[in-house]
Protein backbone atom coordinates (compact mmCIF):
# COMPACT_ATOMS: atom_id res chain seq x y z
CA UNK A 1 0.00 0.00 0.00
CA UNK A 2 1.34 3.16 -0.48
CA UNK A 3 2.47 5.77 2.24
CA UNK A 4 -0.66 8.13 3.23
CA UNK A 5 0.75 9.94 6.39
CA UNK A 6 0.41 13.12 5.62
CA UNK A 7 -2.77 12.65 3.91
CA UNK A 8 -4.07 11.08 7.08
CA UNK A 9 -3.13 13.82 8.90
CA UNK A 10 -5.51 16.61 6.76
CA UNK A 11 -8.14 14.25 7.46
CA UNK A 12 -7.40 13.89 10.97
CA UNK A 13 -7.03 17.88 11.68
CA UNK A 14 -10.59 18.01 9.81
CA UNK A 15 -12.34 15.03 11.37
CA UNK A 16 -10.38 14.75 14.69
CA UNK A 17 -9.03 11.68 16.34
CA UNK A 18 -11.52 10.43 18.38
CA UNK A 19 -13.43 7.31 17.44
CA UNK A 20 -16.58 9.24 15.78
CA UNK A 21 -13.64 11.37 13.67
CA UNK A 22 -12.28 8.15 12.37
CA UNK A 23 -15.30 6.79 11.87
CA UNK A 24 -16.27 10.05 9.58
CA UNK A 25 -12.63 9.62 7.75
CA UNK A 26 -13.38 5.44 7.04
CA UNK A 27 -16.98 6.90 5.88
CA UNK A 28 -15.99 9.56 3.39
CA UNK A 29 -12.48 8.66 2.38
CA UNK A 30 -12.40 6.68 -0.87
CA UNK A 31 -9.14 5.11 -1.23
CA UNK A 32 -9.04 1.41 0.12
CA UNK A 33 -6.00 2.33 1.94
CA UNK A 34 -7.44 4.14 4.41
CA UNK A 35 -9.79 1.74 5.46
CA UNK A 36 -6.52 -0.71 5.80
CA UNK A 37 -4.74 2.25 7.95
CA UNK A 38 -7.30 2.80 9.99
CA UNK A 39 -10.35 -0.01 10.22
CA UNK A 40 -10.59 -1.38 14.35
CA UNK A 41 -10.80 -4.40 12.70
CA UNK A 42 -7.13 -4.41 11.94
CA UNK A 43 -6.83 -5.34 15.74
CA UNK A 44 -8.46 -8.59 15.74
CA UNK A 45 -4.73 -10.04 14.42
CA UNK A 46 -3.78 -9.61 18.22
CA UNK A 47 -6.28 -9.81 20.33
CA UNK A 48 -6.55 -13.41 21.13
CA UNK A 49 -2.30 -12.72 22.39
CA UNK A 50 -1.79 -13.31 25.70
CA UNK A 51 0.73 -10.22 26.57
CA UNK A 52 1.74 -9.95 30.33
CA UNK A 53 0.57 -6.24 31.48
CA UNK A 54 3.85 -5.98 32.95
CA UNK A 55 5.92 -6.52 29.86
CA UNK A 56 7.22 -4.17 27.45
CA UNK A 57 6.86 -4.50 23.65
CA UNK A 58 8.53 -3.07 21.05
CA UNK A 59 7.04 -2.67 17.03
CA UNK A 60 9.01 -2.38 14.30
CA UNK A 61 6.96 -0.22 11.63
CA UNK A 62 4.54 2.07 12.87
CA UNK A 63 1.98 1.20 10.44
CA UNK A 64 -0.55 4.65 11.83
CA UNK A 65 -1.01 2.96 15.02
CA UNK A 66 -3.17 0.26 13.67
CA UNK A 67 -1.85 -2.45 16.23
CA UNK A 68 -0.83 0.12 18.38
CA UNK A 69 -3.60 1.09 20.69
CA UNK A 70 -4.20 -2.90 21.32
CA UNK A 71 -0.76 -3.10 22.63
CA UNK A 72 -0.78 -0.56 24.95
CA UNK A 73 -3.74 -2.11 26.68
CA UNK A 74 -2.73 -5.18 26.67
CA UNK A 75 1.05 -4.11 28.30
CA UNK A 76 2.92 -2.17 29.97
CA UNK A 77 5.11 -0.29 27.25
CA UNK A 78 4.82 0.21 24.37
CA UNK A 79 7.87 1.52 21.76
CA UNK A 80 6.95 1.78 18.37
CA UNK A 81 10.12 2.71 15.95
CA UNK A 82 9.40 3.58 12.63
CA UNK A 83 11.84 5.78 9.79
CA UNK A 84 9.19 7.95 8.77
CA UNK A 85 8.64 10.90 11.21
CA UNK A 86 5.11 11.28 9.29
CA UNK A 87 4.10 7.92 10.35
CA UNK A 88 4.56 8.18 13.79
CA UNK A 89 2.69 11.67 13.98
CA UNK A 90 -0.05 9.39 12.67
CA UNK A 91 0.20 7.43 15.54
CA UNK A 92 0.81 9.63 18.36
CA UNK A 93 -2.12 11.78 17.34
CA UNK A 94 -4.48 8.82 17.13
CA UNK A 95 -3.03 7.56 20.57
CA UNK A 96 -1.46 10.38 22.29
CA UNK A 97 -4.28 9.90 25.35
CA UNK A 98 -1.95 6.52 26.05
CA UNK A 99 0.67 7.52 28.64
CA UNK A 100 2.62 4.14 27.77
CA UNK A 101 3.22 4.45 24.17
CA UNK A 102 6.61 5.77 23.40
CA UNK A 103 7.39 7.16 19.84
CA UNK A 104 11.35 6.93 17.81
CA UNK A 105 12.51 7.03 15.13
CA UNK A 106 15.08 5.69 13.23
CA UNK A 107 16.17 1.82 12.40
CA UNK A 108 16.44 -1.08 14.38
CA UNK A 109 20.64 -0.42 14.02
CA UNK A 110 20.00 2.86 15.70
CA UNK A 111 18.03 1.04 18.44
CA UNK A 112 20.00 0.95 22.13
CA UNK A 113 20.98 -2.61 23.43
CA UNK A 114 17.84 -3.59 24.48
CA UNK A 115 15.80 -7.09 23.93
CA UNK A 116 11.99 -7.29 24.87
CA UNK A 117 9.42 -9.89 25.87
CA UNK A 118 7.49 -9.25 23.03
CA UNK A 119 8.43 -7.85 19.22
CA UNK A 120 6.29 -7.00 16.54
CA UNK A 121 7.07 -6.95 12.64
CA UNK A 122 3.82 -6.94 11.21
CA UNK A 123 3.95 -5.92 7.38
CA UNK A 124 7.53 -5.52 6.78
CA UNK A 125 8.68 -2.82 4.29
CA UNK A 126 10.94 -3.23 1.43
CA UNK A 127 14.32 -1.64 2.24
CA UNK A 128 18.10 -1.99 2.22
CA UNK A 129 17.78 -4.74 4.49
CA UNK A 130 16.88 -7.99 2.87
CA UNK A 131 14.55 -10.04 4.73
CA UNK A 132 16.12 -12.79 6.60
CA UNK A 133 18.61 -10.14 7.71
CA UNK A 134 16.00 -7.89 8.99
CA UNK A 135 13.98 -10.77 10.87
CA UNK A 136 17.21 -12.21 12.28
CA UNK A 137 17.92 -8.50 13.47
CA UNK A 138 14.34 -8.40 14.94
CA UNK A 139 14.85 -11.47 16.73
CA UNK A 140 17.96 -10.65 18.16
CA UNK A 141 15.87 -7.97 20.62
CA UNK A 142 13.79 -10.57 21.76
CA UNK A 143 14.40 -11.48 24.84
CA UNK A 144 15.18 -15.22 26.16
CA UNK A 145 11.46 -16.84 26.37
CA UNK A 146 10.54 -14.05 24.86
CA UNK A 147 8.38 -13.90 21.59
CA UNK A 148 8.52 -12.40 17.93
CA UNK A 149 5.47 -11.84 16.52
CA UNK A 150 5.80 -11.55 11.89
CA UNK A 151 2.85 -11.25 9.93
CA UNK A 152 3.84 -11.10 5.79
CA UNK A 153 2.18 -12.38 2.46
CA UNK A 154 2.80 -15.06 0.73
CA UNK A 155 4.40 -15.26 -2.42
CA UNK A 156 2.59 -18.27 -3.23
CA UNK A 157 -1.23 -16.93 -1.76
CA UNK A 158 -4.76 -18.21 -4.03
CA UNK A 159 -5.58 -14.69 -4.69
CA UNK A 160 -2.66 -13.86 -6.62
CA UNK A 161 -2.87 -17.02 -8.75
CA UNK A 162 -6.64 -15.77 -8.90
CA UNK A 163 -5.83 -12.28 -10.09
CA UNK A 164 -5.15 -10.55 -7.12
CA UNK A 165 -2.07 -8.51 -6.34
CA UNK A 166 0.48 -8.34 -3.37
CA UNK A 167 1.50 -5.51 -2.14
CA UNK A 168 4.77 -4.32 -3.81
CA UNK A 169 6.24 -2.32 -0.85
CA UNK A 170 6.14 -5.03 1.52
CA UNK A 171 8.30 -8.07 2.17
CA UNK A 172 7.02 -11.21 0.83
CA UNK A 173 7.91 -15.05 1.51
CA UNK A 174 6.52 -18.52 0.45
CA UNK A 175 5.85 -21.18 3.08
CA UNK A 176 8.99 -23.03 2.46
CA UNK A 177 11.49 -19.88 2.13
CA UNK A 178 9.83 -18.49 6.08
CA UNK A 179 10.25 -22.40 7.10
CA UNK A 180 14.08 -21.80 5.97
CA UNK A 181 14.98 -18.22 7.48
CA UNK A 182 13.11 -19.22 10.97
CA UNK A 183 15.10 -22.29 10.89
CA UNK A 184 18.42 -20.88 11.24
CA UNK A 185 16.90 -19.49 14.78
CA UNK A 186 17.05 -21.20 17.88
CA UNK A 187 13.87 -21.40 18.97
CA UNK A 188 10.28 -22.76 18.42
CA UNK A 189 8.22 -21.67 15.44
CA UNK A 190 4.07 -21.64 15.15
CA UNK A 191 2.63 -20.55 12.12
CA UNK A 192 -1.12 -19.37 12.27
CA UNK A 193 -2.73 -18.18 8.63
CA UNK A 194 -4.97 -15.23 8.48
CA UNK A 195 -7.74 -15.45 6.30
CA UNK A 196 -8.00 -13.08 3.80
CA UNK A 197 -5.09 -11.81 4.96
CA UNK A 198 -3.54 -10.10 7.88
CA UNK A 199 -4.56 -6.90 6.98
CA UNK A 200 -8.21 -7.70 7.75
CA UNK A 201 -8.61 -10.64 9.52
CA UNK A 202 -12.27 -12.24 9.53
CA UNK A 203 -10.71 -15.78 10.82
CA UNK A 204 -7.11 -16.95 11.62
CA UNK A 205 -6.19 -21.03 11.43
CA UNK A 206 -3.60 -22.93 12.11
CA UNK A 207 -1.46 -25.92 12.03
CA UNK A 208 -3.99 -27.67 15.08
CA UNK A 209 -7.12 -26.04 13.05
CA UNK A 210 -7.27 -25.83 8.92
CA UNK A 211 -10.25 -24.72 7.85
CA UNK A 212 -12.42 -27.63 6.97
CA UNK A 213 -14.01 -27.91 3.24
CA UNK A 214 -16.66 -24.95 2.87
CA UNK A 215 -15.88 -22.59 6.17
CA UNK A 216 -13.78 -20.30 4.78
CA UNK A 217 -14.99 -16.98 5.14
CA UNK A 218 -15.24 -13.94 2.49
CA UNK A 219 -12.39 -14.14 0.72
CA UNK A 220 -12.11 -10.50 -1.02
CA UNK A 221 -10.40 -8.33 1.59
CA UNK A 222 -12.14 -5.18 1.91
CA UNK A 223 -9.75 -2.47 1.40
CA UNK A 224 -8.70 -4.51 -2.46
CA UNK A 225 -9.30 -2.58 -5.46
CA UNK A 226 -11.97 -4.62 -7.61
CA UNK A 227 -10.13 -7.44 -9.61
CA UNK A 228 -11.25 -10.25 -12.22
CA UNK A 229 -11.24 -13.61 -10.13
CA UNK A 230 -9.86 -15.61 -12.79
CA UNK A 231 -11.61 -19.16 -10.70
CA UNK A 232 -13.25 -19.71 -7.43
CA UNK A 233 -10.80 -19.33 -4.68
CA UNK A 234 -13.01 -21.28 -2.22
CA UNK A 235 -13.52 -24.25 -4.50
CA UNK A 236 -9.56 -23.78 -5.01
CA UNK A 237 -8.96 -23.88 -1.62
CA UNK A 238 -11.20 -26.88 -0.58
CA UNK A 239 -9.44 -28.74 -3.34
CA UNK A 240 -6.20 -28.40 -1.86
CA UNK A 241 -7.07 -28.64 1.91
CA UNK A 242 -7.77 -31.87 1.09
CA UNK A 243 -4.35 -33.05 0.23
CA UNK A 244 -2.62 -30.38 3.63
CA UNK A 245 -2.06 -28.21 0.66
CA UNK A 246 -3.73 -24.94 2.43
CA UNK A 247 -0.86 -23.77 4.39
CA UNK A 248 1.23 -23.22 1.37
CA UNK A 249 -1.27 -21.14 -0.75
CA UNK A 250 -2.44 -19.26 2.27
CA UNK A 251 -2.83 -15.71 1.55
CA UNK A 252 -0.28 -14.72 4.30
CA UNK A 253 1.23 -15.98 7.31
CA UNK A 254 0.87 -14.83 11.15
CA UNK A 255 4.37 -16.21 12.80
CA UNK A 256 5.13 -16.53 16.56
CA UNK A 257 8.35 -17.52 17.08
CA UNK A 258 9.61 -18.15 20.92
CA UNK A 259 13.70 -17.67 21.48
CA UNK A 260 14.65 -20.86 23.56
Amino acid sequence: MKEISYEILDLMEQYGVQEDGIEQILKQGSQPELLMALSPLRSSLIQWLEIKPEERVLEIGSDYGALTGCLAQKSKEVLVLDERLENLEVNRRRWGNLENIHYQQGSLEELKEECFPWVFCIGPRRGECKLPELIHRAAERVKENGRLALAIQNTSGMKLWAGGESDPDEWSASLEGLKQILGQLKGRTEFYYPMPDYKLPSAIYSDRYLPPKGELPSLFAEYERPRFRVFSEEEAYDAVGEIGGFPRFANAFFVIWEKL
